[in-house]
């Protein structure tokens, strides 16, 4: 399959060449900004994880805005996740297929074709560590984006006489692209399989359906916006429908989310259409709960994602991340942009700097924010 053309959808950074800290800086921020920032700064390794721990407790929700492709995301989830199931975490909302989390978390014999992705089985695996035997714990959220032939393979296997997914299945056999997206969502639309499965609480024909969709609208230039709102309202949609499935008034059961940083803004983000977050933090404020949201970036470094290496230097695009890069004394800093926010909008519109503006448009989008001075490609 062409794993070039996946990962514009995956990866939520820029692909610039790493330059270390050598561009020009911006404006300083006025000083009390600065003096703000230095206060609620952390050193992830240490203060800073108990911090974003403490927030978790207090939080009914916990929303990481990843990097993709790196070891510094999983790492600190295998350190945390201890600390936040014992402050009541028991299930993870995931930027992959609910096909892809149920054989990360319900196959670990490897009986199943194996997954490659944004997620690893040792990834998974460090889910069950303080949970009970055969416990669901990752809510898949997200369309198929990497084997949707595994979806066409299994939903043929469960309906052997229909001519319309033997099709499929055959035209997929070497694997998928999604150059075919189109011609198999004609299929699938007149399939209509008399034996269907639901796989970690979701409809695999519908899952498949959702996924030719978004695929075929993102192969047309004309429907790549329709494609992302489309991609959005499924990860809210299947959300809903684990949160339905798993979580009860009568218990105090609480979700972490995590997915890349551009879907985890509250508010819009610059794209205009990545509003999960959003979505997340309003249904929170509905049910009376409460959101905590930290956002990750590079300050240099590679990642690897689905045999592609990139840059993490994403210091050159956004004012903030220049700023606070310069600010960082920690390998891995967290900053509280919680307390810049009546700073920054109290200085008139019209005398705000461009840097001053970008600070207003994160310190609202994120609670938090992690710089990583280095960042690593995944390893295992």
């Amino acid at each position: 399959m062409p794993r070039a053309s996946l990962l514009p959808s995956l990866v939520l950074t820029s692909l610039v060449p790493l330059t270390g800290f050598s561009q020009p800086q911006a404006p300083k921020p006025r000083e009390a900004v600065l003096a703000a920032l230095d206060s609620h700064a952390y050193d992830l390794a240490k203060d800073g994880r108990s911090f974003l721990i403490d927030e978790a407790r207090k939080s009914n929700y916990f929303l990481l805005g990843e990097l993709h492709g790196d070891n510094e995301i999983p790492d600190l989830l295998h350190a945390m996740w201890p600390g936040l199931w014992k402050n009541g975490y028991r299930y993870v909302a995931a930027e992959i297929s609910p096909w892809t989390a149920d054989r990360l978390e319900a196959q670990p014999d490897g009986s199943a074709p194996p997954v490659e992705g944004l997620w690893t089985r040792k990834q998974a695996d460090d889910l069950h560590s303080a949970a009970e035997r055969g416990a669901h714990i990752l809510w898949g959220c997200d369309m198929e984006e990497i084997h949707p032939e595994y979806l066409i393979r299994e939903l043929a296997g469960l309906n052997p006489d229909n001519a319309s997914l033997k099709q499929m299945d055959a035209i997929t056999k070497n694997g998928y692209q999604r150059s075919m997206a189109s011609k198999l969502l004609a299929l699938a639309k007149t399939s209509r399989p008399a034996n269907d499965t639901i796989v970690n609480d979701i409809s695999l024909s519908q899952c498949l359906l959702a996924t030719l969709q978004i695929d075929a609208d993102r192969a047309d230039p004309a429907a790549k916006m329709s494609a992302q709102q489309a991609r959005e309202l499924l990860m809210k949609t299947q959300f809903l429908e684990h949160f339905r499935a798993h979580i009860h008034a009568e218990r105090a059961d609480k979700v972490l989310l995590r997915f890349g940083r551009n879907h985890l803004h509250r508010g819009f983000d610059a794209r205009g259409i990545s509003t999960l977050g959003n979505f997340v933090a309003e249904f929170a404020i509905s049910r009376g709960k409460s959101v905590f949201n930290v956002g990750a970036f590079g300050a240099g470094g590679k990642a690897t994602l689905m045999g592609e290496t990139f840059s993490m230097d994403e210091t050159q695009y956004e004012l903030t991340f220049a700023l606070l890069a310069g600010e960082a004394h920690h390998a891995a800093t967290v900053f509280d942009l919680r307390p810049l926010r009546p700073l920054l909008h109290a200085i008139p519109q019209e005398k705000r700097t461009p840097l001053e503006s970008n600070l207003i448009y994160w310190s609202d989008a994120y609670d938090a924010l992690i710089c990583y001075k280095n960042v690593t490609p995944l390893s295992d």
